[in-house]
């Protein structure tokens, strides 16, 4: 019996999972480009990091350009990584601490609609479309186009900001310092987001802020995940404070 009910909140989870990502590619699918406003808006990005010290865009692209090979393998990752990783951290989240998967479930959930929501408001170019000196590495390199202008995408390819890959990156490295039980895993899981952001700028696919923003999304996701949490703890103990025999109202 124990099992079966494991087995069906296991599906219950994957299912809450699913459906969750195809709402968001649905929505980012019904999303028109608006090209002339997502390349305004990657110029003031531009701009805006040339002011901060902050374009580092092409200067990492370029000393990757060097290695090809490197850059090939970057690209699978960029593609790849994403979901994969992702995945396979939510299966060893709900192995690992089934209210510990609830928790980052919520915030990875609250994140990716905040995303959504700022790619409405807020539609972005990646630097490899606005023209800005920095090249399409997948077209290059590995002969794929995953959104540009005159091409159709598979998802809006104006979605630059917030950038989701860094988001979940960190949301996936947070996940395994607060839950893993090895030391090494807990040193070593800042790597990956960091991996990942050099990922997406030496692909063109996303600026430093872009980056920045999807932090900023994934720690207002874990900030929404815990204020939901909380709303749901402290009904649960007034309840268990009242169920307790013996209890009454003058005690």
């Amino acid at each position: 019996m124990a099992r079966t009910l494991a087995r069906r909140d296991a599906l219950v989870q994957l299912g809450v999972v699913l459906a969750a990502v195809g709402a968001y590619e649905a929505a980012r699918l019904a999303l028109s480009p608006d090209w002339p406003l997502a390349l305004d808006n990657a110029r003031r990005i531009a701009l805006w990091e040339r002011e901060a010290g902050l374009a580092w865009e092409a200067p990492v692209q370029d000393a990757l350009l060097r290695l090809p090979d490197a850059v090939i393998v970057l690209n699978a990752f960029y593609l790849g990584a994403h979901f994969v990783v992702t995945g396979l951290f939510f299966v060893w989240m709900y192995r690992r601490d089934r209210p510990g998967f609830r928790l980052v479930r919520d915030a990875f959930l609250a994140a990716t609609a905040l995303a959504l929501l700022v790619a409405w408001w807020f539609p972005t170019a990646p630097p490899r479309a606005a023209g800005l000196g920095v090249v399409d590495t997948l077209r290059r390199f590995s002969d794929i186009d995953i959104g540009s202008p005159g091409s159709s995408g598979l998802t809006d390819p104006v979605a630059a900001v917030p950038s989701l890959h860094a988001g979940w990156a960190i949301g996936v490295a947070a996940g395994l310092v607060a839950y893993a039980r090895a030391r090494g895993a807990r040193l070593l899981a800042p790597l990956y987001p960091a991996v990942v952001v050099v990922t997406v700028l030496a692909t063109g696919n996303h600026f430093v802020l872009d980056a920045l923003a999807g932090a900023l999304a994934m720690a207002a996701g874990f900030g929404i995940a815990l204020v939901l949490r909380r709303a749901r703890v402290v009904p649960l103990r007034q309840r268990r404070g009242v169920e307790q025999p013996g209890s009454s109202p003058g005690s």
